[in-house]
């Protein structure tokens, strides 16, 4: 037989109701716990950027003595990630040209190894000016090198150069 009796589960739960649950969704705060204070604006943390990013991925091999250069389109403020690495040195420079150049040799570099050469280079890169920019690698060592770039970012355009005309590569919308 049943009893008319609470038990005290029910009667611990409806404590809780009306002590707590009750007040606060009324605006009260019995138990004055901490309410959440907004953060700090931070100026220059955030940059929004205009439409999607891309990602793009590539791989080449350099015969000793090869050079190839890729380059992306992109207006100025936008931003790129990038990490390349290779499986030996290469020569390398980081450079860009805007799309409006005092000149026909204008060029701004970035990042420069004329010496030894490096194999890899890992970073974030916001645009100067709107235009190309990209990375120019050479082989200066006497066996083949491979190489792998990944690259996210705001750029609408990619291209390669390898001695012939520019090629256009194709570049994704992450998904």
């Amino acid at each position: 037989m049943r009893s008319k009796r609470w038990s005290s589960a029910t009667a611990i739960a409806l404590a809780i109701l009306f002590a707590a649950a009750l007040p606060a969704e009324n605006g009260s705060n019995p138990q004055k716990a901490k309410e959440p204070v907004p953060g700090k604006v931070v100026a220059g943390a955030f940059h929004s950027q205009g439409g999607n990013y891309k990602v793009d991925s590539e791989d080449f091999m350099l015969r000793p003595g090869e050079a190839v250069e890729l380059k992306y389109h992109m207006a100025r403020g936008a931003v790129m990630l990038y990490g390349w690495k290779a499986n030996g040195k290469l020569r390398f420079e980081f450079h860009g040209e805007p799309d409006q150049k005092p000149n026909k040799e204008y060029y701004e570099r970035y990042e420069f190894n004329d010496q030894a050469g490096v194999d890899r280079s890992f970073g974030s890169f916001t645009a100067p000016t709107t235009g190309i920019h990209g990375w120019f690698w050479e082989n200066k060592t006497d066996h083949e090198v491979e190489m792998h770039l990944n690259t996210a970012g705001f750029y609408d355009a990619a291209k390669m150069f390898s001695g012939g005309a520019p090629e256009e590569l194709p570049i994704d919308n992450p998904k």
